[in-house]
């Protein structure tokens, strides 16, 4: 989805509800090829609102339409590194000032806050980097699961304690979850709503990519995006998730479809870039983009419209 929004000259000053946006490294006047999201709101421990929601899939929308971005990093400002985001605002929820529960509206165009979001970070075409700093719950979590890889601290408690609040799963994580953990695993997480420590690589299952010591967690995100964004093609990364997450449903299917896209992609500029900086042994320098040069298999899916109906 291409954003409307112009594209701003700094991130640092770019001014969105309760989060906040930031060059790396901060100093730099200029729009850098990683950027920092950051949850702002270390007061009420970076609790989920409604506020939040537009800022965030504003923030991924324009940042997936800005050519000079190369990489995100999503993390919650908290000083002491306890927390990433606690979930939904409750406090705010129970009063009615928050997700629309104070105004009329039809249940066929109610969309959940955390759903919103998830696709906001899924269709963005820019590798997102989730740093969890801190213990992370409900929304706080499932709004990680589209992401391109999990960083946590060893110090996080993680928790998918809907069915303790009498809440179904949101976020579209029914959908990434099993997908990530699988079946059996997103199962126990959620019929139990137990919080465990994030360390737990058997509850887990491979959902964090690393687990390490809390003020190493943003460092090591940001070494990841760093990396990915100096050395991978943006259009070999985008093409690749679409075919995991909007695949067929079968090998041969699946051999057909990544043949197709290969035969556009051997022969298009980013792969010559690819090989030629390899033997040259020099970073690439990818220029490549879908909106100008996609494969002639590309998109292979019909996009589901999930726009709220007023």
């Amino acid at each position: 989805m291409a954003s409307t929004t112009p594209l701003p000259e700094s991130y640092n000053t770019y001014q969105l509800p309760e989060i906040k946006l930031s060059h790396h490294p901060a100093s730099s006047p200029h729009v850098t090829p990683v950027i920092l999201v950051i949850l702002n709101r270390p007061e009420a421990r970076n609790a989920f609102t409604e506020p939040m929601t537009d800022s965030l899939e504003t923030a991924f929308t324009v940042l997936g339409a800005d050519p000079r971005v190369k990489a995100i990093v999503l993390t919650g400002c908290d000083p002491t590194n306890r927390t990433f985001c606690v979930g939904m605002d409750l406090a705010l929820a129970s009063t009615g000032r928050s997700y629309h529960f104070d105004k009329p509206l039809r249940r066929e165009a109610y969309r959940d806050g955390g759903g919103r979001v998830s696709l906001a970070i899924h269709r963005c075409p820019k590798p997102v980097v989730a740093a969890i700093n801190g213990s992370a719950v409900g929304v706080g979590i499932t709004m990680t699961l589209p992401a391109t890889i999990r960083v946590a601290s060893n110090r996080a408690k993680i928790g998918f304690v809907f069915g303790r609040r009498g809440l179904n799963m949101e976020a579209c994580s029914s959908f990434f979850l099993p997908r990530l953990i699988g079946t059996s695993r997103a199962m126990r997480l959620v019929a139990t709503g137990e919080v465990f420590p994030a360390t737990r690589e058997d509850v887990f299952g491979g959902l964090f990519a690393e687990v390490v010591d809390p003020d190493q967690v943003v460092p090591r995100a940001l070494a990841i995006a760093e990396d990915v964004a100096a050395n991978v093609s943006g259009v070999a990364f985008q093409l690749s998730k679409e075919l995991m997450y909007r695949g067929p449903g079968s090998p041969e299917e699946a051999h057909l479809l990544e043949s197709a896209v290969f035969f556009d992609m051997i022969r298009g500029a980013d792969s010559k870039e690819g090989i030629r900086s390899f033997r040259e042994k020099r970073a690439p320098d990818f220029r490549a983009s879908l909106e100008k040069d996609p494969p002639a298999a590309y998109p292979w899916w019909e996009e589901k419209d999930a726009e709220a109906k007023m």
